[in-house]
């Protein structure tokens, strides 16, 4: 049963586009964009900022995008984006199967959950909207920044003045593309099957095919999220059950060299946040939402881009194991993995360091991805 507070008949009533002047201009209302606009009117105290969030989107079209995903997330979550607490909740997640080439099964605990994400995020920005922020059902179209001002064109022909831009238009961002800055994509498919699913457990499988990335399995209610890289070949072969719907996104994953340029900040897949080995995206997006409208607040946009490097988040132990994993055929997978085929404790740590240092760095990766890849 889904566990939701908030109502579709309140959330998201777009106001008409017409000579709107804000400081602060949210450009998407997915994870990365509703963090930031909650957050830039929640931390905003003496109501010095006026925030404006354009969705490009209509209600259903939002609903229908933002369900392809595997909607999983750590509890940890939740202490990152205080002080919004777990809502439209699926199901909590108690453990983790992982498949290896070799016959190789691990199982590990976790403290997670499935969101209804299209839900969740239309409640954080009803309480946007609450705390006095204005939304806009539009489309971003172009800008030009100006001796400190950004004038921000949309589809309508209407534009819009700020003095903050941040981009949280996903992982095709035209923000981005306009800025010239180049992002790592990758296209994932993901089908709705009429399965009984494994409840309160994730499931992985790792092969060569997947080229660094996996095979998962999420439980949906009374249904089965599964998901995988693109394949060229017929992707339906690697599905069983009645297939329901079929899903595809493209996620930004890897980062950018900066996340700042003036004053327009890019968050989330924009700024290609996604977790390189988990691709998980939900998790650092509302994280680096949060830090930008820390930062903006403080009136100080680099303070952003300095602490998301800093953070774990942002460690380039992720991409380089990703690397390493895409050259891996099975043979290797099964190998690198062998230590921990029995779980991971201080024995397979020791193991692993004394006989595998070629993996080191991968390793140190799988560590910290348990810690904030989801």
């Amino acid at each position: 049963m889904i566990l939701c507070f908030y109502q579709l008949s309140r959330m998201m009533i777009p106001e008409k586009a017409k000579k709107i002047e804000c400081d602060v201009l949210v450009v998407g209302a997915g994870p990365a964009g509703s963090s930031a606009a909650f957050f830039s009117e929640l931390l905003d105290e003496d109501d010095k900022h006026e925030v404006c969030l354009i969705e490009r989107l209509d209600n259903q079209k939002y609903l229908n995008y933002h369900e392809m995903c595997g909607e999983g997330v750590s509890a940890d979550l939740f202490r990152d984006i205080s002080p919004i607490k777990p809502s439209c909740i699926i199901e909590k997640i108690r453990k983790v199967r992982e498949y290896w080439p070799g016959d190789i099964e691990i199982k590990t605990t976790m403290n997670g959950y499935i969101i209804d994400r299209p839900l969740f995020l239309k409640g954080i920005v009803d309480q946007y909207i609450k705390l006095g922020g204005k939304y806009i059902q539009n489309s971003f179209v172009d800008f030009i920044e100006k001796e400190g001002e950004i004038k921000v064109k949309l589809s309508d022909g209407e534009f819009v003045k700020t003095k903050y831009l941040i981009a949280a238009d996903g992982a095709n961002s035209l923000i981005r593309k306009k800025l010239g800055i180049k992002g790592r994509v990758k296209p994932f498919i993901q089908y709705v099957v009429d399965k009984e699913p494994e409840h309160d457990t994730l499931i992985f499988e790792y092969d060569e095919k997947w080229k660094g990335d996996y095979k998962w399995e999420f439980p949906h209610g009374e249904t089965t999220k599964v998901g995988f890289p693109f394949l060229k070949h017929s992707d339906s072969e690697e599905i069983e059950g009645t297939i329901l719907a079929k899903q595809t996104r493209m996620v930004g994953f890897g980062g950018v060299e900066n996340n700042v340029h003036g004053n327009i900040l890019m968050v989330g897949d924009a700024a290609c946040h996604s977790n390189p080995l988990t691709k998980g995206g939900i998790r650092p997006g509302m994280v680096s939402g949060k830090m930008a409208a820390e930062a903006i607040i403080n009136d100080n946009p680099l303070e952003y881009d300095k602490k998301w490097k800093k953070s774990d988040f942002a460690s380039p132990l992720f991409l380089k194991a990703f690397n390493m994993l895409k050259e891996m055929d099975n043979h290797e997978l099964a190998r690198h993995i062998r230590p921990f085929r029995k779980g991971f404790n201080v024995f397979s740590t020791i193991k692993s360091l004394l006989f595998y240092r070629k993996y080191l760095e991968v390793y140190k990766a799988y560590y910290l991805s348990n810690r904030v890849g989801w």
